[in-house]
């Protein structure tokens, strides 16, 4: 039985990578969300911009049917919060050229984590730093429960349009060229304990969204 997805309305956060001149379109996402209607999950305000928030459930049929209330309900807004927690620290991390990730360890792990950690190594060696903010509107995609260990898929619209590198030294912005200024992103967060950790995080630059 179809029911409706869970979607989150954005607020702010961000951040990942490849190598120049491609690093800015790598090095990007998300952020906290604000507490809507009952079938809206939030997280508590980081104080960054947001994007608008994407199609409702009920409006697009081809969303995967998420419950928004009970048990389900509960670990998807969990992983959602974990979601955005992420994003927070990975934005922190990316704008200071003396960080060296450590924190982002609690909150990812796996392909996640070593891609993000050599983002940053790029990042530093390329005297650069990021600035701003991405945007994100995030919706709970899938939930299995029942998987060992449980599993969450996050589907997001990230947009970069107002995050910049920029040089570390002088502040002035390095952006590629030509780069995507929204594009969909996918999270794969699965829960260890208590805790809801991003294990893979890929990204779709050729598409928009």
């Amino acid at each position: 039985m179809r029911q409706r997805g869970i979607l989150v309305r954005p607020k702010a956060v961000g951040i990942s990578g490849l190598v120049l001149p491609f690093l800015l379109a790598a090095l990007t996402a998300c952020g906290t969300t604000e507490k809507g209607s009952a079938d809206r999950l939030g997280t508590p305000a980081s104080g960054l911009p947001r994007a608008t928030a994407a199609p409702t459930a009920s409006s697009d049929p081809n969303r995967s049917p998420v419950p928004d209330q009970g048990d389900q309900g509960l670990e998807a807004h969990a992983a959602v919060t974990a979601y955005q927690a992420w994003w927070d620290v990975r934005t922190e991390a990316f704008k200071r050229s003396n960080s060296d990730g450590t924190a982002l360890g609690q909150y990812a792990t796996g392909n996640a984590l070593s891609e993000a950690l050599l983002s940053l190594t790029q990042l530093h060696d390329a005297k650069l730093v990021m600035t701003g903010a991405p945007k994100t509107s995030p919706l709970v995609k899938t939930l299995d429960l029942q998987a060992s260990p449980p599993t969450a898929t996050i589907e997001d619209c990230l947009d970069v349009s107002g995050w910049h590198q920029v040089d570390a030294a002088t502040q002035q912005i390095k952006d590629p060229q030509q780069r995507p200024s929204r594009y969909p992103v996918t999270a794969v967060l699965k829960r260890y304990g208590n805790r809801w950790l991003i294990a893979d995080f890929t990204r779709e630059v050729t598409k928009t969204c």
